[in-house]
């Protein structure tokens, strides 16, 4: 792909990363106009001629009003290129997969098919989904990017040892193992056992963590209830210094204080959601895969 044919079209949500991902690829970066109306109605513009055949936008999900800017956004390009790639770093609503009561809606399929009810809508990118299974929702091809190598490159920069990348929980298994193993890292996951009707015991598999410095490796920081928790554990255990590491930091309401209170020296993101723990950015990994389409 010739980037020169290529322009990246920011949302709201996502600047500082589109700007990125622009100067890795050498092209350009549109400016777009975002406001609302008097009666709340999300307003959007692409306010620079897209040039070029391929637009490219770059919008995280973290509310719904950056779902309509993003429905906004390619409906205004679908006017001026022939092919839309949509970056969504971080896939809102994906944790929304199941449908638990009756009546119940399955968040991330309504999500989906919005999204791509615009024809002119070529590809999706999103960055390590909470369950790649909710992919199968998406009719335009969607390719998952996955951070874990970026978040492996961190920690082996910052010359700490002995490091040990914990899962807080089954379900960062895969994350963990995927960021250690090509490092030469060890890892493990906590697991919990109920001992009796009130005690529960969580503890590392196999790895006596005792001295060790621990890289608590998950996808998504919300709360930060299961970090603090996992802090707490393996503080008891003897871990020495302990850090916090995520893919998509959302970081609500208390998190932050609440991990730091729990005994956790650091907390790390990438750019998926940008904050001021965003120290890592997913800009060359996104560049990278465009530049591979063909």
């Amino acid at each position: 792909m010739n980037d020169s044919e290529l322009t990246i079209i920011p949302g709201k949500a996502s600047q500082l990363l589109a700007a990125r991902v622009a100067a890795e690829l050498g092209c350009e970066v549109a400016l777009c106009e975002f406001r609302r109306f008097p009666d709340g109605e999300l307003y959007t513009r692409i306010l620079d001629d897209v040039e070029g055949e391929h637009a490219v936008i770059v919008q995280s999900l973290m509310a719904d009003s950056d779902l309509i800017a993003l429905l906004q956004l390619i409906d205004a390009a679908a006017e001026e290129v022939s092919r839309i790639s949509a970056v969504i770093p971080y896939l809102g609503y994906a944790r929304q997969d199941k449908k638990f009561k009756h009546g119940e809606a399955v968040s991330i399929r309504a999500i989906a098919k919005s999204i791509c009810a615009n024809t002119a809508l070529d590809s999706i990118f999103v960055v390590n989904v909470h369950n790649p299974a909710e992919l199968r929702y998406f009719t335009v091809e969607t390719r998952e990017l996955d951070a874990s190598s970026i978040i492996g490159d961190y920690i082996r920069r910052r010359d700490i040892d002995p490091v040990v990348i914990i899962a807080p929980d089954g379900g960062a298994e895969d994350l963990a193992r995927a960021v250690a193993v090509p490092h030469g890292f060890d890892y493990d996951v906590l697991h919990k056992k109920r001992l009796t009707g009130d005690v529960v015991e969580m503890k590392t598999e196999e790895l006596d963590v005792s001295g060790k410095n621990i890289f608590i490796v998950d996808d998504i920081i919300s709360t930060g209830g299961t970090i603090a928790e996992a802090s707490r554990i393996l503080k008891e255990q003897g871990a020495h210094d302990i850090y916090a590491f995520c893919v998509h930091g959302l970081f609500v309401q208390n998190a932050i204080i609440r991990m730091y209170h729990a005994g956790i020296k650091e907390v790390v993101s990438t750019d998926t959601v940008e904050s001021a723990f965003s120290r890592v950015s997913v800009a060359n990994l996104i560049a990278n895969s465009l530049s591979a389409l063909e």
